[in-house]
């Protein structure tokens, strides 16, 4: 889901401040930038390189595990050489920011598909299809990120802005829900956030999908009934 409206927060990583922009579809997340040049052949270029570091990373921390990773590794699968790595990415950090921003940058995860919706079962199918994505797209970042709280504090940063995203996105969800007199009669606002923020969390994502062998449909479909009934006092429909 996209974010917006929250504070720019920073980390520090290396000395570098970088700018992790608490929106989905702003440029949050950055990372040590290289040098401005303003011509379409050389951005083309510049954008290639980056896509190509992020997608060895992407694919050795897949296969290896973020820890047995080296920035060396990356170099060598992406065919780049390790100077020009490090001017894209500061370390392994940086590019788990960037493969984080490259999920927070998808427009098709964007909470206002929910708040344009005015059924409000059709706001909770588009809610459940965009958690489903979401998780889909993120597992491997929130891997990373989960298992690195209290070893690495870039990593224990990312990590609380994530969340802090994902609790913000649900809360202009269900408060759009309530602005429609749609939750139930016994459902609060905070009961609502506090609910859908625990049913469209990683770990239950993980525990159903990855674990317990659930196909993502059967997740999504899981979760808009659940959501259906728990906060709106109804029977999901289709």
């Amino acid at each position: 889901m996209r974010w917006d409206g929250l504070p720019r927060l920073s980390y520090s990583l290396s000395g570098i401040s970088n700018p992790l922009d608490a929106s989905y579809t702003g440029s949050g997340m950055s990372v040590k930038s290289v040098r401005s040049y303003n011509s379409p052949l050389r951005d083309e270029q510049t954008n290639a390189t980056r896509r190509a570091v992020l997608a060895a990373a992407e694919e050795l921390f897949t296969k290896n595990g973020f820890p047995a990773v080296t920035m060396k590794a990356i170099a060598h699968q992406a065919t780049i050489s390790l100077a020009t790595v490090y001017l894209y990415f500061t370390g392994k950090a940086a590019l788990v920011a960037a493969l984080a921003e490259e999920v927070a940058a998808s427009a098709d995860l964007s909470v206002e598909q929910v708040e344009h919706e005015t059924d409000p079962l059709q706001q909770l199918r588009v809610g459940s299809h965009i958690i489903r994505r979401l998780n889909e797209r993120s597992w491997l970042v929130t891997d990373i990120l989960r298992s690195a709280q209290g070893t690495d504090p870039g990593l224990s940063e990312i990590w609380r802005l994530w969340e802090e995203r994902h609790l913000a996105a649900i809360r202009r969800a269900m408060a759009s829900l309530e602005s429609r007199g749609a939750l139930s009669s016994t459902v609060t606002l905070d009961d609502a956030i506090d609910v859908f923020y625990a049913l469209a969390g990683t770990d239950v994502y993980r525990a159903l999908v990855r674990e317990r062998g659930w196909s993502p449909a059967q997740y999504e479909r899981w979760l808009f009934g659940l959501a259906c009934r728990e906060l709106l006092g109804r029977t999901a429909i289709g």
